[in-house]
């Protein structure tokens, strides 16, 4: 059996070709500083070091500035459309937005309104067709009557009063839902009260009617109008009033307070009187507004400035409407768009 063999390290390194190099290993000799720019080929020297901005990265940098520029200005864009749509279709502008919920009545309002027949504010079909219309405009609030010239009553009211000498005609069937739908759809709801011109209630109510000569008087048009002294008319104005207003109605518009020249001067301006009277008792909950009825007969720009300038001179417009009727109705109000602190309701 052959013998095996056991190797050491005795001989090592002193029978091989290959002489010993180099030295013993020292504890110290991680202290020394050594030279790293050889790589592990032996290849000495500093690497190159290239540019940050090549023409590479400069592509690169210059893409995404370009898209980073036009995301800024499509943005910018928006915000001036945005802008502009606000400012030709918002609310009514106030002078401090923070008081509006709390006092009403010192508002100042600036109403792009159109006038629309009472019985169109059915809540349903023609409802639709309306607020289609008023949006497609641009206008910003409507206007309906709630009562006419003539004493009639534009909406279905509950007071005994009305019901008694049966003025509702042509009426609301459902002002109150009619109503929602037009605050909803940010659209001011202003009713239309002819205050004093009345057919209806003044030859009723022997207390209400103005008499001459004992008798109630009629213009030359054989119409009579209300005592504007008389206790039964303003209460008789006023719960029209605070009937609207419970179904979302706050601004009004007064119509028809000065009464014909023959019956005095103690008649005329009848609005400040009968305005002071009702925040007496509305505080301010509600918004009264004076109007002023303005025919514009012109057809073109220049004309329609011009005559606008003529019939409206020396009319203070601040808390005034104009109740506007036109021949060219899209020009005018395309006129009065662009007149500044101007109210105004297009009549159909």
């Amino acid at each position: 059996m052959k013998k095996k063999r056991f190797y050491n390290n005795k001989k090592r390194n002193k029978k091989w070709t290959e002489q010993e190099k180099g030295r013993k290993i020292s504890f110290a000799d991680k202290y020394i500083e050594t030279d790293n720019s050889s790589d592990k080929y032996g290849r000495t020297g500093k690497k190159e070091k290239k540019p940050f901005f090549t023409r590479i990265r400069l592509n690169i940098f210059a893409k995404y500035f370009i898209i980073a520029l036009g995301c800024f200005a499509v943005i910018s864009a928006g915000y001036i459309v945005m802008d502009l749509y606000i400012e030709r279709n918002a609310m009514p502008i106030t002078e401090n937005s923070d008081d509006v919920s709390d006092d009403i009545s010192a508002v100042s309002l600036q109403l792009k309104s159109k006038k629309i027949e009472s019985m169109s504010m059915d809540g349903g079909v023609m409802l639709e067709a309306v607020l289609d219309e008023l949006q497609k405009g641009g206008f910003t609030s409507v206007a309906f009557d709630i009562k006419r010239d003539d004493g009639t009553i534009g909406y279905n009211s509950s007071l005994a009063t009305i019901d008694m000498y049966g003025a509702e005609s042509s009426f609301a069937s459902n002002a109150g839902e009619s109503i929602n739908e037009f605050i909803k759809n940010d659209i001011l709801p202003v009713g239309i009260i002819y205050c004093y011109k009345d057919n209806i209630f003044a030859p009723g109510d022997l207390t209400a009617g103005i008499k001459m000569n004992g008798k109630l008087y009629r213009d030359n048009n054989a119409s009579a109008y209300l005592n504007p002294d008389s206790d039964s008319v303003y209460n008789y104005i006023k719960s029209i009033i605070e009937e609207v207003k419970a179904m979302g109605v706050t601004v009004f518009v007064l119509e028809g307070c000065d009464l014909p020249d023959e019956l005095g001067d103690g008649y005329r301006d009848g609005f400040k009187p009968l305005a002071n009277r009702l925040y007496s008792d509305f505080g301010n909950e509600i918004k009264l507004i004076e109007s002023i009825s303005v025919s514009i007969n012109s057809d073109n720009t220049k004309a329609i400035q011009e005559e606008w300038k003529e019939k409206t001179d020396g009319i203070d417009s601040r808390n005034i409407i104009f109740s506007v009727s036109a021949k060219n109705k899209n020009k005018v109000k395309k006129f009065l768009d662009n007149q500044d602190g101007i109210s105004y309701i297009i009549s159909e």
